[in-house]
């Protein structure tokens, strides 16, 4: 069965940046918060620690560190999740590092 990501659908509210994509084949959807007001993000430490915080956020949405009995190999779908889950995450924190480094 594949678990396809049908849907991305990303709303910015005060401090955080929230990503739920829709798991068609699962019938459910999951979403992952990422909190960032605390974070100097126009320093190396916070866009680092920026990092950390969209990595564990990708990880938890798209379930990628849960493994199958008996296999220790992630499943296609959860590393295409992951990696659209990344991707959004990272297109959207782009604008606000860019805001908040060049005041736009």
């Amino acid at each position: 069965m594949k678990t396809r990501i049908s849907a991305f659908a990303v709303a910015l509210a005060a401090s955080t940046l929230t990503l739920s994509p829709a798991m068609a084949a699962e019938g459910q959807e999951r979403s992952a918060s990422v909190a960032y007001a605390d974070l100097n993000l126009a320093s190396e430490a916070g866009l680092a620690e920026l990092d950390r915080r969209i990595d564990i956020a990708s990880r938890r949405v798209c379930a990628y560190d849960a493994h199958q009995v008996g296999s220790r190999i992630r499943s296609a779908e959860a590393r295409a999740c992951y990696a659209d889950a990344r991707r959004s995450f990272e297109e959207r924190f782009a604008a606000i590092v860019t805001r908040t480094n060049y005041g736009g």
